[in-house]
């Protein structure tokens, strides 16, 4: 709507106006962005939980921990606006893209600085009685605490898997031999190569989102508010797509890992009952309309997974949809906290829910 009211071109400062008013119009766009996005922070961090009886902290605690998140977030997306006007002035749309592809990079390898700076996350070592399970794996893991049931981990690196971070409430919730599984499910989604692929298709359509936006704003209008405002709009939309898009791939990566698990001799009971236990910190539906699932589900459901896994015969593309989301604000993505699993939840901005 923005767009096609124009409204950069009405409330931001013209092309030719100094560099000084350029920026207060680009804090303008943040700030303004902010106070849009609180009233679906309130409801999908607080109310809604609330109504359906879902964990969630103290109204205090949960408006303190949504400042601190959304005052880190602001701040980098103001600090990624002025790195690209500032491209924009020196390259024109090539530097923009290369300046956009250089933050997705830094975003990708620097997600647990970022993450522990908008929400508390405490990282500890992997404890003795993992070793036996991360024995053939080269990545070091760390139990990470999160106040967000919600909080899944990741496996954290660029193209190369550096870390991985297990939830330490995974303890509590799962027995030992289904916390055993969950912990070898990520190791797997590493052997099998679908970690990599997801992670390459991820960087490819944030790049090409990129590509095009620049594109289509145009190298005299991007060193100006308006103009990094207008490729801003024009890359969320963008990322909307990939919304609508790349749920497929990533499905298929989940049931790559799945059945590569049960290949490997995993018991079908056990990983059953270890899917049905992570599902319960997660959204609860154990079954969803084919439709819905298809097109806004990167997470199979649990019926899903449970007639599964099928093989597709493709290769699947493992947490792609959920990372680009996690790397759009390299394009002043605005979707970056507002999807589903993570709108008004701090703790998942950075590492947003998976399988």
């Amino acid at each position: 709507a923005a767009l096609f009211l124009k409204l950069p071109e009405r409330l931001l400062p013209p092309a030719t106006a100094p560099l000084n008013v350029q920026v207060k119009g680009l804090l303008f766009f943040i700030v303004l962005y902010a106070l849009i996005q609180l009233p679906l922070d309130f409801l999908g961090g607080y109310f809604l939980p609330q109504r359906y009886r879902r964990q969630h902290p103290p109204f205090y605690h949960f408006l303190v921990s949504l400042l601190r998140g959304v005052g880190v977030h602001s701040i980098l997306l103001l600090l990624i606006a002025l790195s690209l006007l500032g491209a924009a002035r020196v390259g024109g749309i090539v530097g923009v893209v290369l300046a956009g592809t250089l933050l997705v990079i830094v975003l990708l390898r620097g997600s647990i600085t970022l993450a522990t700076a908008i929400a508390r996350l405490e990282l500890t070592p992997s404890t003795p009685e993992l070793q036996d399970d991360l024995a053939a794996s080269t990545v070091p893991a760390y139990m990470s605490e999160s106040d967000d049931e919600g909080f899944t981990g990741s496996i954290v690196g660029l193209f190369r898997p550096r870390i991985q971070l297990l939830p330490m409430r995974w303890r509590d919730v799962l027995d030992t031999d289904a916390f055993h599984i969950a912990v070898q499910r990520r190791q797997m989604a590493i052997t099998t190569g679908s970690w990599w692929r997801g992670r390459l298709l991820a960087v490819i359509f944030t790049v090409a989102g990129i590509i095009l936006a620049t594109t289509i704003v145009g190298g005299n209008q991007l060193g100006s508010a308006q103009g990094i405002v207008n490729f801003s709009l024009i890359f969320t939309l963008w990322s909307f797509l990939g919304l609508l898009t790349l749920p497929t791939p990533s499905r298929r990566g989940v049931a790559e890992v799945d059945h590569a698990l049960l290949e490997a001799g995993c018991d079908r009971n056990i990983l059953e009952r270890t899917i049905t236990d992570l599902d319960n910190l997660q959204d609860r539906e154990r079954e969803r309309p084919p439709l819905i699932e298809t097109i806004f589900h990167p997470v199979p459901s649990v019926q899903a997974r449970l007639h599964g896994p099928y093989a597709t015969g493709m290769k699947g593309t493992w947490n792609a949809a959920r990372t680009t989301v996690a790397v759009s604000p390299a394009g002043l993505g605005l979707l970056g906290r507002a999807v589903h699993c993570n709108c008004g939840r701090p703790a998942l901005w950075v590492f947003l829910p998976i399988d």
